[in-house]
Order: C-alpha cells, then sequence, then structure tokens
C-alpha cells in the first residue's frame, strides 16, 4: 500500500450524489473516488448523432432544483417533456392520451375489473390529495419535524393494503406502475406508492418533467472534464478507517491498492455498498443504510432507424402490464418539434420481481423477450430496430417500506463517525429515490463539510 495524499474531503462514489457533493466543494482539496469506468452511477446514456441511448435515469427536475444548478453551471440546458406520460397499453389497447381516471372505461376490461380500477383509481387519487397536503410546511416547523410527520403518512401498511383487493388483471396494472419504484405493491409502503403517483401526477412541477439535452451522460461527461484531476474512476473504496488527520480512504485503483487521507468523508453509494464501508467506524448510520430496500431493473436501450412518422409518435412513456417489460419510453420525443428527424431512440424496461426473473436470463434471452414484444405491441417496430442493447442494474432504485419513519431519523443524524467527520449522500433520504433527492443530499453535505472546514473542525 503507498501514498500519502491528503484532501479536505474525499467523495466516494461518483454518482449524482456524490459529484453534487463535489461540485459544490470545488473550490476545496476534493477527490472523488467512483468504482466504475465511467461517471454517472444509474444515470447512464450514449450518444448517437444528435440523439442518445438511455439505460437509466432520464427524467429531470424543473429550473430551480439542485440538479437544475449543476445544469446551469456547466452551461446545459433541459427542455421539457411533451409527449404524454400516463399512456397504458393492455392487450390490443394503446390509451396514449386523455383523462386518466377515464382508462377503466376505455380498456378492454369485464364490468367488474372496471369497477375494482376505478375504486382503486379513486383511493389513489384521495391519497395523492392527502400526501400533497402532508408534504406542506407548516408555520414554524422546521425541516425535522416535517419530514417526521411526511414520513408518518400512510406507514403502517403496504401499497397493495392500500389499493385493497383487485382482481388479477387489475392488480397487474398497479404492479407495472408500481414497477416504476423497482419493487411490488406488497413491498412498497403506501406513502412510496402514493409518491409514485404525484411525480408522475405533478405536471411541470414534477421531479421528473424534463430532459437534458444532450442525454444523462453528457452531463457527467462536462462533470469529469471540469473536475478533471479530482475525480478518478475505476477506483473501488474498500475501507473507511479512523486516523489523526481525520480518516484514511483505501481503494483499488487499476494496478495496485492505495490510500489517500480526508478530514472528511462523504459516503454517496447506493445503501448496499456503503453499509459495509461504515460498519465499523459508524454503525448507527450502517445499520439505518441496512434496512433501506433496493430493487432490480433491467433496461434494453434501442436505436431505431426510423425515416417518417411512427405510431408511438407524440408518447414519451407508456405503461405496458401483461408484457416482459413494464415501461415503454420514446426518448426521441424531445427532438420532434419542427421538421422530423431520422432515426430514433427506444428504451423498455422490467423492474421489480420481473427484473429478477430476468436476470437470470443471458443478455441475448432478455433482448428477444423484449422485442418480441416491442413488436405486437407496435408491429412498426419490426424492421426498424438498428441496435439494442442490454443494461442490468442489481441495485436499482431505493423505495420505502411500512416501517421507513423508525429508519429515517438515523439516516439523518449525521455526521457520523468518532470525529463526526463522515456524511451520507444518496437517494434515499425520500419516500422513492430520484435524482433531486440524491443531489439534494449531496449538495446538504457539501454545505455541512465546508463549515466545518472553515472552523477548523474544533471536533478534533
Amino acid at each position: 500500500m503507498t501514498g500519502e495524499e491528503s484532501y479536505d474531503v474525499v467523495v466516494v462514489g461518483g454518482g449524482i450524489a456524490g459529484l453534487s457533493a463535489a461540485w459544490s466543494l470545488r473550490d476545496r482539496r476534493v477527490l472523488v473516488l467512483e468504482a466504475g469506468d465511467r461517471l454517472g452511477g444509474r444515470m447512464y446514456s450514449q450518444p448517437f448523432g444528435e440523439y442518445w441511448i438511455n439505460f437509466g435515469a432520464h427524467l429531470f427536475p424543473p429550473p430551480g432544483s439542485a440538479v437544475d444548478s449543476i445544469i446551469r453551471d456547466l452551461g446545459m440546458a433541459t427542455v421539457p417533456v411533451e409527449g404524454g406520460m400516463s399512456g397504458m397499453a393492455l392487450g390490443d389497447r394503446i390509451l396514449t392520451h386523455g383523462r386518466v381516471e377515464a382508462y377503466p372505461l376505455r380498456l378492454p376490461l369485464t364490468g367488474g375489473e372496471r369497477l375494482a380500477f376505478a375504486r382503486a383509481g379513486a383511493k389513489l387519487q384521495l391519497g395523492v390529495r392527502r400526501y400533497q397536503r402532508a408534504a406542506r410546511s407548516r408555520p414554524g416547523e422546521d425541516a425535522e419535524a416535517r419530514n417526521r410527520r411526511l414520513f408518518a403518512f400512510e406507514d403502517e401498511r403496504t401499497f397493495a393494503d392500500f389499493l385493497g383487493p383487485l382482481p388479477p388483471r387489475v392488480a397487474q396494472i398497479f404492479a407495472a406502475l408500481a414497477n416504476r419504484a423497482t419493487a411490488e405493491p406488497a413491498q412498497l409502503s403506501a406513502a412510496c406508492g402514493i409518491h409514485l403517483f404525484v411525480m408522475v401526477w405533478q405536471g411541470r412541477d414534477s421531479l421528473i418533467a424534463f430532459n437534458l439535452v444532450g442525454g444523462p451522460g453528457a452531463l457527467f461527461a462536462a462533470l469529469g472534464e471540469r473536475l478533471g484531476e479530482r475525480v478518478r474512476t475505476s477506483a473501488q473504496v474498500t475501507a473507511i478507517a479512523a486516523d489523526p488527520a481525520g480518516a484514511r480512504v483505501t481503494y483499488s485503483g487499476a494496478a495496485d491498492e492505495r490510500s489517500v487521507l480526508a478530514r472528511q468523508v462523504v459516503v454517496a453509494v447506493p445503501p448496499p455498498t456503503a453499509a459495509p464501508l461504515l460498519r465499523e467506524l459508524a454503525p448507527e448510520a450502517a445499520g439505518a443504510l441496512d434496512a433501506v430496500p433496493t430493487g432490480p431493473f433491467l433496461s434494453l436501450g434501442i436505436r431505431t432507424s426510423e425515416r417518417g412518422a411512427m405510431p408511438w409518435d407524440g408518447v414519451y412513456a407508456l405503461s405496458t402490464p401483461e408484457r416482459s417489460f413494464s415501461m415503454f419510453f420514446n426518448h426521441a420525443q424531445v427532438l420532434r418539434r419542427g421538421p422530423r428527424r431520422p432515426d430514433g431512440s427506444l428504451m423498455v424496461y422490467a423492474g421489480g420481481d420481473a427484473a429478477a426473473r430476468l436476470m437470470e436470463l443471458e443478455d441475448g434471452q432478455v433482448r428477444d423477450r423484449f422485442l418480441a414484444d416491442l413488436y405486437d405491441l407496435f408491429p412498426a417496430s419490426r424492421g426498424i430496430v438498428a441496435d439494442a442493447t442490454v443494461q442490468r442494474w442489481q441495485v436499482g432504485n431505493v423505495y420505502s417500506r411500512p416501517g421507513r419513519r423508525e429508519v429515517q431519523p438515523r439516516l439523518e443524524a449525521g455526521p457520523f463517525g468518532a470525529r463526526r467527520n463522515l456524511h451520507l449522500a444518496g437517494d434515499y433520504f425520500a419516500h422513492l429515490g430520484s435524482m433531486e433527492t440524491a443531489a439534494g443530499a449531496g449538495r446538504e453535505a457539501a454545505r455541512v463539510v465546508a463549515a466545518s472546514l472553515r472552523e477548523g473542525d474544533p471536533s478534533q
């Protein structure tokens, strides 16, 4: 083991949470250690021509958000998603527009299924309104008190219990929608399931209403270029230990094992990765992270050779129950203004239990299964798929299950460690993971770190 490099802060993880922290601390001696060979984590896209192929998170929050501030710092831009985001395909019926409340009457369902769907939808609409009221700040209430109250909302039962008994086909509809959270209705807390629909139905104020021009990968390419040598990829952190200087962070590099010293450490990796690193120095934080579940998802990024109008024009997102994938996305939609450009970009994905089962198959088998369902859904897609690539996310989104209110105070109790110099940043500070939650947590960790550094770390 070699090296005595020292830094004000070492950030473990090069996803949006870690890079948000590093970007906020870029005037300090900061080092980002990322285990993978690229930055961005589950925000991953690849460019081709004027398009990009998405493989992970792709919906950005609106102007004024933490993510948007980074985008503007870098001179980049987002555009609103204009296409339909609440479409649904069931059987041979594809609904791309119109009021969601009318779907029970427009989908090919029996009378009993329509009634059950309508009742569950009414419960959900009422739940969304109750959640929105609970999320409002109250006079004289600080953020900690608001969070305690919000995390107590509908925390005792699952989303499946909240919806009540459903006919199998209607249950599949809600399962496909819940799979956006990489979990099943019986795994999500009622609050988490309701929050999922708050995000989808909130319009331009939603945390998932915009796309980044150039794709998510372009954001991390720009951040990597601007941060330069302060970022190291293929650097798997294996240990964080106490040191007179603050902490010693050990990582496996391209050729050997190295260590660096840090006055402060921000741990910005998913819970299953973060918990083992913190087990010895911050067991309370590790225990809280152990209690945060994550679900898998598996995506297929598709490059098309479109030459004219296609049946998915005007559609951005389509829920697809009863198929091998639960969601269809038309990512070229945001570029469909003015004269039509050739080619296109689609993505389909499965989450939750379906994704776990598909993980057992080879990439070629997954690809063939997804494409067969795509061709059945949209026959016009046959013959125009130029390339299709499988992306596996064993650790996908984080979500809340019943009892989350017992975990939240332990997550928010930091900084951690004997020297109070360990900080958490990630998308697990909300009911349901989002890039804005992750970026906000990274920015907050950076604020605490900066204040500690300015004070000269008197706790030492």
